[in-house]
């Protein structure tokens, strides 16, 4: 375990206590790991004052200690892995983006996947290192593994709705294409996601999509996906 690993952890272990299985939130989150019972409040306070004392660390350190929270025999541990790059500096998220493809080999579950592909790094990362991400996100969505094939998609969302660069859509399109005749939610789910962030600044680009794709899509991801077009939400509330 990393020094500085067991410096978090035990800030997390100083307000959670003991790690357990919980048969319940394990089946929702969709994994098997133990979780420490700890607010998510309470997990970003810790990793933001931890950071904020850290801010001189290099990339190389940083994402050593990324990967050593990933390898974590807790979901806490795996989660705080999101937590933290969205508290980083710009100069510590520099390192080279393919290592999220050996940290998905520990991930399990939707809560764990998207807790590291959907938060602030993805916004500044994937276009800055797009020579990278690029064929990275293409590998992912090829890959045997449903967890990675759901991070090809998701890794995009946050960039699709706050960032208009065609590079992002035309990827975003051709991932989702591949991964259209997949039928677990994990991967129809996504799917949807990705599409409704994709509403307000290339909504010309997804209609087209849409109209074109109609039938191959999960029907899940295009009545959401309809529907936020039309209401602005991905669902209509039932009188």
């Amino acid at each position: 375990m990393n020094a500085y690993h067991k410096e978090i952890l035990q800030q997390i272990r100083l307000h959670a206590g003991r790690s357990a299985k919980n048969e319940f939130l394990n089946s929702y989150l969709g994994n098997h790991h133990p979780i420490y019972p700890i607010r998510m409040p309470v997990l970003r306070k810790i990793a933001k004052e931890w950071m904020s004392t850290h801010r001189t660390l290099s990339s190389t350190k940083f994402s050593t200690l990324l990967t050593s929270l990933i390898k974590g025999e807790s979901s806490t541990e795996k989660i705080m892995v999101g937590i933290l790059l969205d508290y980083a500096t710009l100069d510590q998220k520099k390192f080279n983006p393919t290592i999220f493809n050996t940290w998905l080999n520990y991930l399990e579950g939707w809560a764990e996947v998207d807790a590291l592909c959907t938060g602030r790094y993805t916004d500044s990362e994937i276009l800055s290192q797009w020579t990278t991400w690029k064929p990275l996100l293409l590998q992912l969505s090829k890959s045997s593994n449903i967890h990675k094939r759901r991070a090809s998609l998701v890794l995009l969302c946050s960039p699709l709705r706050k960032i208009k660069d065609d590079r992002l859509s035309k990827l975003a399109l051709q991932n989702v294409s591949r991964l259209s005749f997949e039928k677990e939610i994990l991967i129809t789910k996504a799917i949807s996601w990705v599409l409704r962030n994709m509403v307000n600044l290339y909504r010309s680009t997804l209609k087209e999509f849409i109209e074109n794709n109609q039938d191959t899509l999960p029907k899940i991801a295009l009545r959401e996906t309809l529907t936020k077009l039309r209401t602005g939400k991905k669902t209509t509330t039932k009188k």
